[in-house]
Parts: C-alpha cells; sequence; structure tokens
C-alpha cells in the first residue's frame, strides 16, 4: 500500500456506524399508553424481519468506511510472489555497485566505472524530477559491510550530495567480494521487516572471477544462488552489464629481492614478475625500476604467452647508510628504508593493456648495514688468533673498506641470556657448553618465525644437556642426537669433507677445479650422532654409507651414520670420508626458520677448515645467506590490510605520524598495548588500517630524548586477481539464474527503464467502483425498507 496507515484509519472508523445506531436506542424515553398495545403486538410478529434488514443495513455502512481507507491508503498487487497487499507503496532503491579495481578497464575508451558514474547520475536526477520519495541505499562491493548511504530518502537537502558522490565515482584499490555484498543485502531484506517496495540493482562489469567464486568464505552459495534468493523476497532483481568486452591486459605481478636483505653498498637484485593477463601474446613488454629520486632503469621483456609471466631482472646498490645510532664496528643497524617503484610503459596499442591500474607496483627496501648475524663465542680468549669465533668474526666482517654483506656480534656464553634474538637473521653457537631451559624456549620460538640457528659443536659441548634441551628425542632444534667424540686426537690421521649434493648453496660452488679448496681441508676429529630412535650399530651406518654413495642422502630418506633415519625434516648435507661416513653438516626445517648442526668447530683445534682460506670464505658467507631470516618481504601488505608496526617504549614515544600515499602531511596513531602482552611491556604495537591506496606508507617514530624521527615504510599493492578481465556470457548467465525473476540488462540499458513501480499495479481505481456500487446499494436499500414501514 502506498498510505497503509490511512487503511487502518479507515478499518477504526468501521466502529462510527455502530456507535450511531448504539446512540440512537438510548434517544428516546419509554412512556406507557393504550394504544401501545397494539403497536407492540405488530412489531413482535416482524422484529426478526426489521433486526435482519438493520443488520444489512449497517454492514452495508461499515463496509463503506472499510473501502473509504482502502482507496485513501492505494493498495497494489505485486508481481513479486513473496510482497505483501500491505506493503508500503515507498521504494528503496538498493545499488550493489562494484567499485573494485577491474571497473577501471577501458576497452573502448569508457570505463565500467564511468558508465556506472553517468547510469547512477541520471537516475537519481529523474527520480527527484518525478517528485519521488523513494529511498537509496549503496553497496560497494570493496566494502560490503559498509552501507555508503543507508535507507536515505531523496530531499532537497540529499540529492545534492548523492549525485557529488556519483558524479565522483572511482574504482577502489581494493579488492571487491560480490557474494559478499549480496550476503549482506540478503540479510537486510530478511532482518527489516519495514514496509517498504525493495528492488535491487546490480552494476557490474560481469568479470567470472565475481560470478563464478564462492560468495563467501565458509559459504556454500554462490553468487547466482545468493541472487536467485534475493529475487524471491525483493520487489525487484535486475543485474545490469557494464564496461565493453575484453581481456587484454599486464600486471606487475610481484617485485621480489633474490636477497635475504637489501644490503647498503653491496648490489641487490631484483626480479620483477609480470603476467599477462590477456588472451593474447604480449610483445616488447617494458619495465621501468625506480628507487627512491633516482632516474628509473629500464629492462625489456621481449614476449609473454597468454596466462603467462616473464621476469625483468634489476641490479642497483643502495647507498643509503643505516640509522646514526649503528656505529661502526659493532651493534645493530636501523633500516634505512628507500621506496622502490615499478611500471610498465604504456604499449603503443591501446588495446593492448586495459587495466593502467595495474601497471605498477611498490616495494620498501629496508636497507641495512649487512645480515645481522649474532655469534655466541663458547671459548673466548684474549689472544690473538686464539679464541672459539676468532676465525670466524675476522671472515664474516672483516676490516677495511670491501662491505661483506653481513654484520657481527660477538657475545660470551653469560651475555647470551641477556640478549633479545628478534634483532638478528642468524645466531651462531660455536662451542657453546651449555643452555638454559629459558634461552632454549626462546630460540625455538625465534626459529619457528623465521630465523636461521647454526650450532657449531667443539670439546666445550656438555652432550647430556645438549641432547635434553635441544635435541629433545627428535623433537626439539637439534638435528639428531650426540654420541661421543670421535677422529684422532694426535692430528696423524683425518677424514674429508665429502658434500652430499653440489646443489646445496654451502657447496654449489666447489665443482671442477673449485672442489680442491674443499678437498683441501682436514678435519681430525668430530661428534658422532645420530637421529631419534636409531642405534649406532655398524648395519646402520653400512646402510647409511652405501645410501651415500648413491646420492641419497640430500633427500633426507636415509642419512649416513644415521643422522637423518625416518625423519624428512632432517636432511644430511656432508658427510666426513671415515671408515662410519659420519656426519658432518646436518639440516633441519623447523617451523618458517631451520637449524645447521656442524659437528665440527670452525676453529683450528679440530682441523685446517680456517687456515684453507678459499673454502672457509666462501662457505661461512654462503652459510649465513642461506640460514639467515628472510626479511626481504617485510613491509609489503595488499590495500585493505592493517599495518603493524611496534614500538618500543623505551626509544620512542608512544604516538607515531602515518604518511599516506600523496599526502605531505602524516595522521597521528597511538600505539597500543599488545593483545596477550602484561602491563609491564615496553614495547607497544601500532594498527592502523586505512590503507585503502596503493603507494608507500611512512610510519614516523619520535624518539623520546628528541631528534630526528625514524622512518619505517610499508608497500600497499593491489590484488592480481582483479587483473583477470575474463568475463560471464551474458547466455550463460541467464540459463543459470532460469526464471527466478531475475532480470538482465545487456550494456546500454539504464536503471530508469526498469522503472520504480514495475513490480506492483495498483488497484485503487477498482475500489473507487466498488465503493460508488456499494453506497448505491446502501442508499436504495435504506430507500426501500423506510418505504416499507
Amino acid at each position: 500500500m502506498i498510505n497503509s496507515g490511512l487503511f487502518f484509519a479507515g478499518l477504526a472508523a468501521v466502529s462510527l456506524p455502530v456507535i450511531i445506531h448504539l446512540l440512537n436506542r438510548r434517544r428516546f424515553k419509554r412512556v406507557d399508553w393504550a394504544a401501545m398495545d397494539f403497536l407492540l403486538e405488530a412489531q413482535r410478529l416482524n422484529r426478526r424481519r426489521v433486526k435482519l434488514e438493520e443488520f444489512i443495513l449497517l454492514l452495508l455502512r461499515c463496509l463503506a468506511m472499510v473501502l473509504i481507507g482502502l482507496l485513501l491508503a492505494r493498495p497494489y498487487f505485486s508481481s513479486n510472489p513473496g510482497a505483501n497487499l500491505f506493503a508500503s507503496g515507498q521504494t528503496e532503491h538498493i545499488i550493489v555497485l562494484d567499485d573494485s579495481l577491474s571497473m577501471g578497464a577501458a576497452a573502448d575508451g569508457k570505463s565500467a566505472m564511468e558508465e556506472a558514474s553517468a547510469m547512477l547520475t541520471d537516475f537519481v536526477e529523474k527520480l527527484v524530477a518525478s517528485g519521488s520519495n523513494d529511498l537509496l541505499t549503496v553497496v560497494r562491493t570493496t566494502a560490503p559491510d559498509r552501507f555508503s548511504a543507508n535507507g536515505l530518502p531523496l530531499t532537497d537537502d540529499t540529492t545534492g550530495q548523492i549525485l557529488d558522490e556519483f558524479g565522483a565515482l572511482q574504482p577502489s584499490d581494493r579488492a571487491g567480494d560480490l557474494g559478499a555484498a549480496l550476503l549482506h543485502v540478503e540479510a537486510g531484506l530478511k532482518d527489516d521487516k519495514a514496509s517498504v517496495n525493495r528492488i535491487v540493482y546490480v552494476l557490474s562489469d560481469l568479470r567470472a572471477r565475481d560470478w563464478e567464486g564462492s560468495a563467501a568464505a565458509g559459504s556454500d552459495a554462490g553468487v547466482v544462488d545468493t541472487l536467485k534468493r534475493i529475487a524471491a523476497t525483493a520487489a525487484g532483481c535486475h543485474v545490469l552489464e557494464l564496461g565493453a568486452e575484453g581481456d587484454a591486459n599486464l600486471v606487475v605481478e610481484s617485485v621480489a629481492s633474490r636477497d635475504k636483505a637489501v644490503i647498503a653498498g653491496v648490489p641487490a637484485e631484483f626480479e620483477v614478475t609480470v603476467r599477462n593477463a590477456g588472451g593474447a601474446s604480449a610483445n616488447d613488454v617494458r619495465v621501468r625500476f625506480g628507487a627512491g629520486e633516482t632516474l628509473p632503469m629500464e629492462a625489456t621483456i621481449d614476449s609473454i604467452a597468454p596466462g603467462e609471466t616473464g621476469v625483468a631482472a634489476f641490479t642497483y646498490t643502495f647507498s643509503s647508510e643505516p640509522g646514526e645510532e649503528a656505529e661502526a664496528g659493532g651493534g645493530t643497524a636501523a633500516p634505512e628504508p628507500v621506496p622502490v617503484h615499478v611500471s610498465l610503459e604504456p604499449s603503443p596499442d591501446a588495446g593492448a593493456d586495459l587495466l593502467a591500474a595495474d601497471d605498477e607496483r611498490f616495494y620498501p627496501a629496508r636497507v641495512v648495514r649487512g645480515l645481522r648475524a649474532l655469534v655466541v663465542d663458547g671459548d673466548p680468549s684474549g689472544l690473538l688468533g686464539q679464541g672459539e669465533t676468532y676465525y670466524l668474526r675476522h671472515v664474516l666482517a672483516p676490516n677495511g673498506d670491501a662491505l661483506s654483506g653481513v654484520e657481527v656480534t660477538v657475545v660470551d656464553d653469560t651475555e647470551f641470556d641477556n640478549v633479545e634474538l628478534d634483532e638478528f637473521e642468524v645466531v651462531l653457537l660455536a662451542n657453546l657448553y651449555r643452555v638454559t631451559a629459558r634461552r632454549v624456549e626462546l630460540l625455538e620460538n625465534w626459529v619457528e618465525d623465521g630465523g636461521g640457528l647454526v650450532v657449531l659443536l667443539g670439546d666445550q659441548i656438555d652432550e647430556d644437556v645438549y641432547n635434553d634441551l635441544l635435541f629433545k628425542e627428535g623433537n626439539g632444534l637439534l638435528p639428531s642426537r650426540l654420541v661421543a667424540v670421535e677422529g684422532d686426537e694426535t692430528e696423524e690421521t683425518w677424514a674429508l669433507l665429502e658434500p652430499a649434493t653440489n646443489n646445496h648453496p654451502l657447496f654449489r660452488i666447489f665443482v671442477g677445479d673449485l672442489r680442491q679448496l674443499l678437498d683441501g681441508v682436514k678435519i681430525f676429529r668430530w661428534w658422532r650422532s645420530e637421529a631419534a630412535g636409531s642405534n649406532a650399530a655398524a648395519a646402520a651406518d653400512a646402510e647409511g654409507r652405501g645410501d651415500a654413495e648413491n646420492g641419497d642422502a640430500s633427500d633426507g630418506d636415509e642419512a649416513p651414520g644415521g643422522g637423518a633415519a625416518g625423519d624428512s625434516s632432517v636432511r644430511v648435507l656432508a658427510t666426513l670420508t671415515d671408515p662410519g661416513a659420519a656426519p658432518a653438516v646436518v639440516e633441519k626445517a623447523y617451523g618458517e626458520g631451520k637449524v645447521m648442526m656442524w659437528t665440527t668447530p670452525m676453529d683450528a683445534d679440530w682441523g685446517t677448515f680456517p687456515e684453507n682460506g678459499g673454502a672457509f670464505l666462501i662457505t661461512t658467507q654462503e652459510m649465513v645467506r642461506y640460514m639467515a631470516r628472510d626479511r626481504s618481504g617485510e613491509g609489503s601488505v595488499a590495500v585493505g590490510q592493517p599495518v603493524k608496526q611496534y614500538v618500543d617504549l623505551r626509544e620512542f614515544r608512544s604516538e607515531v605520524s602515518v604518511i599516506a600515499p600523496g599526502e605531505a602531511d602524516g595522521q597521528p596513531v597511538a600505539a597500543r598495548l599488545p593483545e596477550g602482552a602484561t602491563q609491564e611491556s615496553t614495547v607497544w604495537e601500532v594498527d592502523f588500517d586505512e590503507t585503502e591506496k596503493r603507494g608507500i606508507y611512512e610510519i614516523k617514530l619520535q624518539p623520546s630524548a628528541g631528534g630526528e624521527p625514524r622512518t619505517e615504510m610499508f608497500a600497499a599493492n593491489i590484488d592480481t586477481g582483479e587483473s583477470a578481465l575474463r568475463r560471464v556470457s551474458l547466455s550463460v548467465l541467464r540459463g543459470d539464474l532460469g526464471d527466478s525473476g531475475v532480470g538482465i540488462v545487456a550494456r546500454g540499458g539504464r536503471i530508469g527503464e526498469l522503472g520504480a513501480n514495475a513490480a506492483k499495479t495498483e488497484i485503487w481505481k477498482l475500489i473507487l467502483y466498488v465503493l460508488g456500487g456499494l453506497l448505491a446499494v446502501e442508499l436504495l436499500f435504506g430507500w426501500w425498507i423506510g418505504a416499507r414501514r
């Protein structure tokens, strides 16, 4: 009904004839006189007929009041089977707008979003011109749980705001979720019991990714099924196609560093991956790579087949110095970030790349002084050339101008328990006597989170502590159980290193003529080790030697000496040439990180490894790079994902400033105590979730003591799934929807042509005719019974 309240007023007016009848009965005073006896007798004989006539007349007058109320309410019949005769005639237009990145694709010079802007502007203008009192709701697929206009009436005050918003529509950098948006609309239709006539319009570029996928995580219904249910509830449901056909598109899919950290002064290698998301080959794809304010470098990918990727390689040396708090000769270096921008040069063929927004990608290069390595010296010495880590620290970070790319911090066993592990990429335990249970727990968490732990065994080792706390019957960090020290104390006999595979980073350089560098390494003593549940029996050793000869040890199935038997996370990288083929280097995967155990130390006590300069230098450098935590991807998030930054209140203030892409001024954001942390914690967390635009975000941390702020950098990039522009077929979509009542409007149609009242037919004229006839019958019937009396 247009005005359902007037109908209920008419129902209330039905009581008026009854009340008048009752009042009239009480207007006469009863007086007895002689002639009344004859009249009473006549009334008694006609009483049933008179009461029936009066009841019919009262009923006609009550029905007239009902029809008058119904006429004023203007009811209608809806073509929707779920509609209600008593529903309101006010119409709410629910616009489900696909505002995802793909709506910016322009196949014929005009993007789908530009078409949506013009269509919605025209629709609102026509509604306002018609004097409509309708409502408007807009649901965007990039933010399905937030309605930008929620039941907003089209008044003089709101129309200008709505038209301005529709006129300035731009594709979002966020990924869209059409299914989730429709589920929110469906929930609103079920929960809202108001008598409003609702029509749903879905404006979409009909990408296959949206229409062929699941509606939402945890839902077994797709977009089509959700639309069918909406059509059964709403007064109308329409899908409007936007944009022209075409799927030609190139997208910068990733920018990745080939190294685990970007080191100042050391050439950094980057790989830029470009995907051809279209259906035709792309030739001569030109890629630009720019770091900071420097001029960009260029590279060309000759050809990329449809659906395939091409890679452009760039090498760039960052000259940025780390923060001044990292002093020369020691300490950890604060990252000095440099923004990297990668883009594709526009193709001469305008139809070869329809979506320009995915032609760029950002990378936050967090430049550091070097890979941060913590070396724990278990046998320190003040004598030159002595000490467990003398050779190790000098070969990892030699003195002089040459940059090794490794920054070494050396501590002894008494200092180790107080070191913050998160400040380092790799930790080396060099002949450490024992470790505490608390430190082992912290090491386990650190390695599981991606850290790299190197255990160098020696004569200081307490094997019982290592087996109990580090090995834990195969469940701990240590790859294998320590059994006993073997070898020749007189150093008259020795064993050589025998790599199990030449493909591992530690040994891949020692092939051909360079193998002689490794063959010159003599190992006099070592620790015998075995895997959990294995024996040191000769049969097991023989089986291990046979596997090593067949080259199977690198697979980790059966390791020499029992080093990796039955544990797929453990593999032997090198053995010794002793009769038992004892494992020399064993690796174990542990969570996101790795543990590497050397059964001999890296000093001159048990072998000549440090004295063989070439082999020792190459192996240790490659070992640190291989074991280090990969930080190259840190700081990269998808658009819409929150940025998290930890703030140490001992160094910085709790309030930071966040500078968004294209903005000059920062936005203040307060750090909060992380969930689950104790009140005594001095490390708080900044959680910034307003990453709606692609680009570089800078977080400025203000030192508590004053001075220049420290900058942390993050890069927000688009979801490359938005780059797939393939569409669903309209004919297939019509077939899937069947006779559900969902209308499909091909490109070029307009919302206004569907009509706000297309779903209902008013019947006020019919009611007017019935009311006129009823009043005529009441008048004639009253005259007739009056004449008879």
